[in-house]
């Protein structure tokens, strides 16, 4: 029989007065969640985080119970009313002030019943545990008293207005209480069903609580999308199984539930000449495809030389991984966006032909891009998306998790940067979100390096996160040195094997670690490839490359040239346009103009940029003749470009590999004979490094300019590598790619360089290791911890931006209104200005001001400095009299 409940408002439309019941806002989301955990292997990682090796029915009634509580907090005078006599207008801190610290304590706790649901637990003290994975679902966990387990810390409850839950002649919120759980008993009355099986009780831990407060979050965000779950005109409750049908309707849509496409998957084999459009798979694929895995969390790390094949390899593994039901998707983690574009693209064509037509939607997780599968959305406003005319409900609906970067993990495919899944271990808001969607996923990280200890303790801290609770990881590189490679395997306290031992490990490689970590080489397919690299000691010199690269490209060359700063990026693009004048067709163009491809550019802007580089270096049919571009790290790692010659500042040992994988990456007929064997010039201090050490083993300002004691902070590591290619040197891809690698990054080496070499550079090693070890706490400590209580862990009440992902980047996003014409023909909303330009920092308000156009751009003024934005990107004005 249909029940009414009394008109407690629970969702309101914008700033009209249009209002959802907040009784039926509670049963969708407590629906949705019963999807999830019905349709979807996050049930399994749930049940893992417990030490449970599978809910039981009544256990998911019950969880979905407790989700119909999540925002009983809205019941009070304050919320429903949204006006400023209350002095609060929220319902987290009100509903932990009502059940902790006020004097209808008691009342509030009958008023929910949770005696009862307190007998679904093995005691109190788990309902509080349970309480604050409920209320604290909105991104930051409210402050726990610790010397009293559940209680708020007093100061989170001191704005809260002690009459909000008194009765008035308006409402009783205490009533409005009683209705809820009276409508929750009504929905799901399996869950307080009286009978007492030990089987049904609801343990909790630290890391179930932390992961049901994501997978929470996940259920309110698709509970509350009107799309799914329109307003409703009466007070009268929907029926559960109206509820449980729209549920599994959303769910199905934004592709949650991907039932449908394993029965796709499970009625085929995985046919990997027609998936990959390749004849066979290699080795390398061959042993992926073959993988014995356990379904109780699997690390596996994929060591092969750039161009193999990984990508495919990782694909297929996932492709198998999926149909035994061990993941329900994929996340596919690059290190730069562009990358993460190009392979995007790949991907999209993979799952089309692995499952047809109506493949699970595969989202670019790139922030400022609106893209699933092929398809592209506009945003119109806030929460507003546009997707084209033409398409089909179920069509739009596949962008859904593309439509915020919060979402983006909640997609059953996506591709996009290691960003997004950093951010699920870091303190800041829905970080719980992206974990538990995460948890779904078949993590792959792509590239994993030691280059970075900042962004390699939050790595490793995910996987460890990700593995502990079942989840499946693939970790890939070309060039990874033992340290990391054991760090992941064996965590931090283990020690990397001796150099010797590391040299002489097996490459290519296949490690997978389930209960024990077991290693396993794999045959090389083919012939290795003989690069040949010459020392040029005139890295200071843009006029010396500029010869070089025309040279080369004059004769038909593809040439690529890499620079570690991307003010040294400029010079070099100055000089080659100066002596390319009456040739400019043979430097890189985008939208017909000549420009360098580095990462200071506006969104729009870095899309045509990235169109630009692989149209004239990218796979397959290219225009004919010689061209040259100028470049940083933006284009070194993941992407499938191609150059007859690569001319790259000094960089260590694994990064100058990854640049050399850009290199004669594909068989190519129509290279220019002089360059038709691979060739790289390594662009080195004039004088050498040692004359930029001083007795403290301080980096001198000339050399840091370079990015050498700066970009790449060890300068032990540049010398090494030098000293293992002695000039000119030939190496063998992959024979010698271990070997280089450890002899230019193991910590052993490193140190017994630096002894070598003397007390500067002994020092340099020292200022090194506290500089890392400092990097590792900054890092540590955004880390929120899985192993507390939720009111243990503090979360920051600082924005999101505000916690980096990667150290340094503290930048700010700078809009423009109205929006003033960039170099290459579009508007300009937004630019990105480095934190380290701004001094002081300015007000969360500041604006741009002293708009001005120019010849192909324009200038602005922001925080006191004066920045011009062009076809070479954006920089200080000031910075125009520093490059050479």
């Amino acid at each position: 029989m249909p029940i009414k409940t009394t008109w407690f408002w629970g969702k309101k439309q914008g700033d009209t007065d249009v209002t959802h019941p907040l009784a039926h806002h509670c049963l969708e989301v407590a629906a949705v969640l019963q999807a999830l955990l019905t349709s979807n292997i996050i049930r399994h990682r749930l049940a893992q985080s417990a030490g449970l090796e599978d809910l039981t029915p009544r256990h998911i009634k019950r969880l979905a119970a407790l989700a119909a509580l999540h925002d009983a907090g809205k019941c009070h005078h304050g919320f429903q009313e949204q006006n400023g006599s209350w002095q609060t207008h929220g319902h987290v801190r009100e509903i932990f002030q009502l059940l902790f610290d006020h004097p209808r304590q008691v009342e509030g706790y009958n008023a929910l019943d949770l005696n009862t649901v307190a007998s679904w637990f093995q005691d109190e003290e788990q309902l509080m545990h349970w309480l604050w994975a409920l209320f604290c679902h909105h991104g930051r966990p409210l402050t726990g008293d610790a010397s009293i387990a559940g209680k708020p810390a007093s100061h989170e409850l001191q704005s809260v207005h002690p009459n909000v839950w008194n009765a008035n002649a308006l409402r009783n919120p205490l009533a409005g209480l009683q209705e809820m759980i009276q409508a929750i008993r009504h929905t799901f009355p399996d869950a307080f069903v009286t009978e007492d099986n030990p089987k049904d009780r609801l343990p909790i831990t630290p890391l179930m609580q932390h992961l049901f407060t994501g997978l929470l979050t996940l259920a309110d965000w698709i509970g509350s999308d009107t799309h799914y779950f329109p307003f409703a005109d009466t007070t009268t409750l929907p029926s559960y199984q109206e509820l449980e049908h729209k549920a599994k309707q959303a769910t199905l849509a934004v592709g949650c539930d991907v039932t449908a496409a394993r029965h796709v998957l499970a009625a085929q084999s995985i046919d990997f000449q027609h998936i990959f459009n390749l004849p066979t798979p290699n080795s390398m694929q061959r042993e992926m495809g073959n993988l014995s895995l356990a379904p109780a969390g699997n690390l596996v790390i994929l060591e092969s030389e750039t161009g193999s094949g990984k990508t495919e390899a990782a694909l297929l593994h996932f492709l198998n991984l999926f149909r035994a039901e061990l993941v329900d998707g994929l996340y596919f983690a690059l290190p730069t966006r562009a990358a993460a574009v190009q392979i995007h693209r790949r991907v999209v064509q993979a799952m089309q032909k692995a499952f047809g037509p109506d493949h699970p939607p595969v989202v670019l997780a790139v922030p400022g891009y609106l893209q699933v599968d092929e398809m592209e959305g506009r945003k119109l406003a806030q929460f507003t998306i546009l997707w084209p005319d033409d398409l089909t409900d179920r069509q739009r609906n596949r962008g859904w998790a593309a439509e915020h970067p919060k979402r983006f993990l909640a997609a059953p495919i996506a591709v996009g940067t290691v960003d997004q899944i950093l951010l699920s271990a870091l303190s800041t808001r829905h970080a719980h979100m992206r974990a538990a969607a995460l948890s779904r996923l078949l993590l792959v990280v792509d590239e994993v390096h030691a280059s970075d200890a900042f962004m390699t303790t939050i790595l490793q801290e995910v996987v460890a996160r990700h593995t502990a609770i079942g989840g499946e990881t693939l970790l890939m590189s070309a060039t990874l040195g033992a340290s990391v490679r054991t760090l992941f395997l064996h965590g931090p306290r283990v020690p990397p094997p001796p150099p010797h031992e590391a040299a002489t490990t097996p490459y290519p490689l296949l490690s997978h670690r389930c209960f024990e970590p077991d290693q396993k080489s794999i045959p090389m397919d083919r012939a290795g490839k003989q690069v040949r690299i010459t020392q040029i000691p005139q890295a200071d010199d843009p006029e010396a490359v500029t010869t070089l690269a025309l040279t080369a490209a004059r004769s038909g060359a593809r040439v690529l040239v890499i620079r570690n700063t991307v003010q040294w990026a400029i010079a070099t693009q100055k000089s080659m346009e100066n002596q390319a004048a009456t040739m400019p067709g043979l430097l890189l163009q985008c939208a017909g103009i000549a420009a360098p491809h580095h990462s200071r550019y506006a969104f729009n802007d870095r899309k045509l940029l990235d169109t630009a580089i692989e149209a004239r270096f990218g796979k397959g049919i290219l225009p004919p003749g010689g061209v040259v571009a100028t470049s940083t790290q933006t284009i070194e790692q993941s992407l499938d470009i191609d150059a007859d010659l690569l001319i790259t500042d000094l960089c260590p040992m694994d990064v100058l590999l990854q640049r050399i994988g850009r290199l004669h990456r594909h068989h190519r007929n129509d290279r220019p004979i002089p360059y038709r064997e691979p060739q790289v010039f390594l662009l080195t201090p004039r004088d050498g490094l040692e004359a930029h050490l001083n007795a403290k083993g301080t980096v001198s300002s000339t050399a840091k300019g370079h990015g050498w004691g700066s970009v790449y902070q060890d300068m032990r590591m540049l010398a090494a590598t030098l000293e293992a290619l002695p000039s000119p040197a030939i190496i063998t891809i992959p024979a010698d790619n271990r070997r280089l690698v450890e002899a230019a990054t193991h910590p052993d080496n490193l140190q017994a360089l630096a002894n070598t070499k003397g007390a500067a550079w002994q020092h340099h090693g020292t200022s090194v290791f506290g500089t890392t070890a400092a990097h590792k706490n900054s890092a540590r400590h955004g880390i929120y911890l899985r192993d507390k209580w939720l009111h243990e862990c503090k979360f920051f009440e600082l924005k999101e931006e505000q916690i980096t992902t990667r150290l340094g980047l503290h930048d700010r996003l700078v809009p423009f209104n109205p929006t003033p014409m960039g170099p290459f023909g579009l508007p300009i909303s937004l630019l990105t200005i480095p934190g380290r330009w701004l001094t002081p920092q300015p007000a969360p308000d500041a604006l741009p001001s002293e708009i001005t156009p120019e010849p192909g751009g324009f200038c602005f003024t922001f925080c006191n400095a004066r920045f011009r934005y062009d076809r070479l990107g954006l920089r200080p004005v000031t910075q125009e009299e520093r490059i050479p």
